[in-house]
């Protein structure tokens, strides 16, 4: 998983332990948006007032992230791509702006996307959420579990996870969320019939991370997928189809 991985200080420890206890206080299961169901939802009003958020924000632009081995590394920016994705609706929260934000997507200033604004500062230089995902998720390592992991504010993205990612369980929890995506059948993958599978929509964007169409299928035959699955997935008359994607946030 870590064929393209930086190399780093072989014990030195990052500290997620703030990040972890605002997940813990704020991320709830079971929400249901539009069509999608089994989603954790964020109370960002709750994180907004929150001092452990602030504190983790301070000590990921303090961080010395190049002093970190490959695992601290991948933890570290997979949970900073999390919380600052939340700290852009943090701050529409904070200025207390008279109309609900429907959407991650609405944050645009000035004709530039959510995901290109400045979303925060780690080790001491300031990244927009697809600098993150695409520069030292993406290109840094050859893991497609990433696409599992990180979270867009929005109804149709893998769960936020309501614990922080750690190095000395990254493995297991990447698997697993992978295997929680999979299981939901209104975002992750449902089986219709027996040779039509609907997938997230993420499987279609980010195919080549996957080993392309055919290597998608095989990789998500190895999350937990159950044998009905896994026979329709192995089938070359089985067609696959994705999920509208909804960017309620």
């Amino acid at each position: 998983a870590d064929a393209a991985a930086p190399a780093g200080g072989a014990s030195a420890r990052f500290d997620h332990g703030a990040w972890d206890r605002v997940l813990k206080r704020h991320v709830h299961a079971g929400a249901s948006i539009n069509e999608v169901s089994g989603i954790n939802a964020v109370d960002y009003a709750g994180v907004s007032t929150d001092s452990d958020y602030d504190l983790y924000l301070q000590q990921l632009a303090e961080a010395d992230v190049d002093a970190l081995p490959p695992a601290e590394q991948l933890a570290l920016w997979m949970n900073a791509y999390n919380a600052l994705c939340i700290s852009l609706v943090v701050e529409h929260e904070r200025a207390g702006p008279d109309v609900l934000l429907q959407s991650v997507t609405h944050l645009k200033k000035d004709g530039t996307g959510v995901f290109d604004l400045p979303a925060g500062v780690v080790g001491g230089k300031t990244y927009t959420l697809n600098q993150i995902e695409h520069e030292q998720l993406r290109q840094r390592w050859a893991e497609p579990a990433v696409h599992g992991c990180i979270v867009c504010a929005s109804a149709s993205c893998p769960n936020l996870r309501p614990e922080a990612f750690v190095a000395s369980r990254l493995a297991e929890q990447m698997a697993d969320q992978m295997q929680t995506w999979m299981q939901n059948p209104t975002k992750g993958l449902l089986l219709q019939g027996a040779s039509r599978v609907m997938l997230s929509r993420i499987f279609l964007w980010f195919a080549d991370d996957f080993g392309g169409f055919d290597g998608a299928k095989r990789y998500v035959r190895t999350c937990g997928v159950g044998p009905d699955v896994d026979q329709a997935l192995g089938s070359g008359r089985t067609a696959i189809r994705y999920f509208k994607y909804d960017w309620t946030l």
